[in-house]
């Protein structure tokens, strides 16, 4: 009966649950300490945590009038499920032939090619446009050279900017002064187009990702594009006032099973662990399928009644056996990849770390197979 009882309460295989109060805690935070304008960068399914309802969050409770995507589809799907008056931007900008969906979706490329500017001139509707300018990334950007050249373009084609912004190579480093170097490149860029009259008074400026928020690289920014931070992590942990940031995801699975093993048995795909003592594993509703990363094979830990305990044998598809030796585990117990239980904790951080990688991957990697909860 208490297992049937544990199996209701619990009834996914795995979920991960995200709370809405703490994204919105994590937008005053960003808010204040930038005192800018914020763009949530909600692109890839919101880094895991759900596109949809993380941005209908941000809009109708956060008050945000700007959100940003990283694909035209992304966008598409935002306008239909948010058709109020918000603006949303592109920021791998577009193709020469998705023009006309830009315009009828009333979406905002951000064009980072002169080629792709100069394909507009053939248009006699041209949607609302940011500028992109490679200030050292060294990806995607009017390179300064190519500027004289696209703002001929520009003036060719009457058109004003609504926006011009950068991407910082590595502002999540402390120590680094190349953002200051970005910074300099970008306010020559940015000071000529004034000067030129090809921004609009109300364009928006914006060169800041979560770690140059906090570092308070901001430039001469009117708006900054917070992305990880918003999950409530901070790219480099050591950032002076991340501190505040809440995690609002936490990522649980449930034990399926338990038994003892023998000293010398093995565990799993290639008999990567043999027990050295008699041990009780359990067999955990999580896999790589689910976005668990394989490379966690005898290095993740997981917790369980409140205990970290390690990973055992392989990642495989669907299942992870872990160490539950002393510990009263029933079927149907909740295990916890990511959040609290007790007086432990397991980050985002700390799962990429073991898999070294960065929490970006790891949350952008929780499959669709995982259902996702929104908590209040």
């Amino acid at each position: 009966m208490g297992t049937l009882a544990t199996l209701y309460q619990f009834p996914y295989r795995t979920v991960a649950e995200i709370s809405l109060s703490s994204l919105i805690r994590n937008l005053a935070t960003v808010r204040a300490v930038s005192k800018k304008e914020v763009i949530p960068i909600v692109k890839a399914d919101a880094y895991g945590h759900g596109m949809l309802p993380v941005a209908k969050a941000l809009v109708v409770r956060g008050s945000c009038h700007t959100l940003a995507v990283a694909t035209l589809e992304e966008a598409i799907e935002l306008r239909k499920k948010i058709p109020y008056a918000i603006s949303i931007i592109v920021l791998s900008g577009y193709w020469p032939h998705q023009a006309e969906a830009f315009v009828k979706f009333r979406l905002v490329p951000i064009i980072h090619s002169l080629n792709h500017l100069k394909s507009l001139q053939l248009r006699k509707t041209v949607p609302d446009i940011h500028l992109k300018v490679d200030t050292g990334m060294n990806r995607l950007g009017i390179r300064m050279e190519e500027l004289p050249e696209a703002i001929q373009v520009l003036k060719k084609m009457g058109v004003k900017l609504s926006g011009l912004g950068t991407h910082f190579a590595e502002s999540d480093k402390s120590t680094s002064s190349f953002t200051d170097d970005q910074i300099k490149c970008f306010q020559i860029a940015y000071s000529e187009l004034q000067m030129q009259k090809l921004l609009h008074t109300d364009a928006k400026i914006h060169v800041a990702n979560s770690s140059a928020i906090f570092r308070g690289k901001l430039g001469p920014s009117v708006a900054v594009r917070p992305g990880l931070s918003l999950f409530g992590i901070s790219p480099n942990p050591h950032l002076k006032g991340s501190g505040d940031l809440i995690p609002i995801l936490s990522w649980k699975a449930r034990v399926v099973t338990s038994k003892p093993i023998k000293k010398g048995e093995s565990v799993g795909y290639g008999r990567t662990y043999r027990a050295k003592k008699t041990e009780r594993i359990s067999i955990v509703s999580i896999g790589y399928a689910d976005g668990y990363p394989r490379s966690l094979s005898n290095v993740g830990m997981v917790l369980l009644h409140g205990k970290k305990v390690p990973v055992r044998g392989r990642v495989s598809m669907d299942l992870i056996a872990v160490d539950s030796t002393g510990l009263d585990v029933r079927d149907g117990s909740s295990v916890t990849l990511i959040g609290s239980d007790n007086r432990h904790e397991i980050s985002a951080w700390d799962m990429a770390v073991w898999a070294d990688t960065i929490p970006y991957e790891i949350l952008c990697g929780i499959s669709g197979r995982v259902p996702r909860i929104y908590l209040d």
